[in-house]
């Protein structure tokens, strides 16, 4: 750890130690995790990192802190940095209707929240955490003592980033919403549905049956960017996505192991006067990291050892990471938007548990938060 900055985005991985996959939440090794250093493309172990907080759940990573439930699925927030933890309050049993407290700590702990993301006020003893949860993924959040959740009958919801101190949203379809969650009712200030200008020459490779597509928002200065993400639902070892049936023949019984993994990327920035979702040949200067963590963008001078015009991203593929023994977590790497394919980013095995996240530190004043 002595020649790793915190300064710069890193990838928090299992610990080194970790050769197989437990299942034991109690077991002391889940204190442990590593760093995967970008500049230096190496990883390093980090002992204790999570002491005290045996068996705990990332959910998410904003400004330099990540978001974990513990062990009876209580949330809390952890800075790396200085060990710094804030404690929130448990979700309210009307997020969990009709589940127990006790049945979803127990099955769904690891599943339930799909992002959890930070905002930073001016006071560094102010903070606001907002989630992306449940079945039919809604949006909460959490002013310090009190749990909020977002009144609205949209379709679910895929992504949501703080920015100027309000809550951007992004839907299933595309459209986008901004709210102001700053006062005692939450209130959405623009609700937009764009067209998007989509390249389906380029795109059809990756479309049907064969394919899932993950849909990101980024906010980048004055830009507002959605990221679709293409995934190969089964590919084999030679990297071609193939048929679900065609992984057990009628002479093996025993199905072949292609998991899941990413093929593809567009970027495509909002026109709001048009209305539109244009498409984007190059992010130029920009890198941007993609996952669980809140969906950033930042210089590539910024990032030693990273490529510009580049998705750097990690597995939240969370509805089926833990469908089969074999992988899930496993899906992660960086993508060229010019040399137009997925590179991985250290060998690995099938199955990463737990997944990587990114950490993207920024502004001093949310590294300075405390309880």
């Amino acid at each position: 750890m002595a020649s790793l900055s915190l300064s710069v985005p890193y990838a928090i991985l299992p610990s080194i130690q970790q050769t197989h996959l437990i299942d034991d939440d109690d077991d002391p090794i889940t204190v442990d995790r590593s760093i995967f250093n970008l500049a230096e493309k190496k990883r390093y172990e980090w002992k204790n990192m999570l002491k005290d907080h045996v068996g705990a759940w990332c959910i998410g990573s904003s400004h330099g802190w990540i978001g974990f439930l513990d062990q009876n699925g209580v949330p809390f927030l952890l800075n790396p940095s200085s060990s710094t933890t804030i404690n929130l309050p448990p979700l309210p049993l009307s997020f969990l209707h009709p589940l127990t407290y006790s049945y979803f700590a127990e099955h769904l702990r690891k599943t339930f929240i799909v992002k959890a993301i930070l905002m930073c006020y001016s006071s560094s003893s102010s903070y606001t955490l907002a989630i992306i949860y449940g079945c039919n993924y809604k949006i909460a959040y959490c002013n310090s003592t009190t749990w909020v959740e977002l009144s609205n009958d949209r379709q679910s919801y895929c992504d949501i980033v703080f920015s100027n101190n309000h809550l951007y949203a992004l839907t299933q379809d595309g459209s986008i919403e901004v709210w102001n969650i700053s006062g005692p009712i939450p209130t959405r200030w623009i609700f937009l549905t764009p067209t998007m200008e989509v390249n389906y020459e380029e795109e059809r490779p990756y479309l049907g049956d064969n394919f899932s597509t993950n849909l990101y928002l980024v906010v980048s200065g004055e830009d507002i960017l959605l990221v679709k993400r293409f995934i190969g639902n089964f590919v084999n070892d030679d990297g071609l996505v193939v048929e679900e049936g065609d992984l057990l023949s009628s002479e093996d019984t025993q199905p072949l192991i292609c998991p899941y993994r990413t093929k593809y990327f567009t970027v495509y920035k909002l026109d709001i006067e048009d209305k539109k979702w244009k498409k984007m040949k190059s992010l130029h200067d920009k890198i941007l990291f993609l996952g669980a963590n809140e969906s950033v963008s930042m210089d590539a001078k910024a990032c030693l050892g990273c490529e510009a015009n580049s998705i750097y991203f990690t597995d939240d593929r969370w509805e089926e990471m833990n469908l089969d023994y074999m992988y899930g977590g496993h899906d992660w790497g960086v993508f060229n938007l010019q040399e137009k394919y997925v590179k991985s980013l250290m060998q690995c095995a099938d199955r990463i548990d737990p997944p990587p996240i990114w950490v993207v530190p920024v502004p001093q004043d949310c590294n300075n938060l405390h309880a």
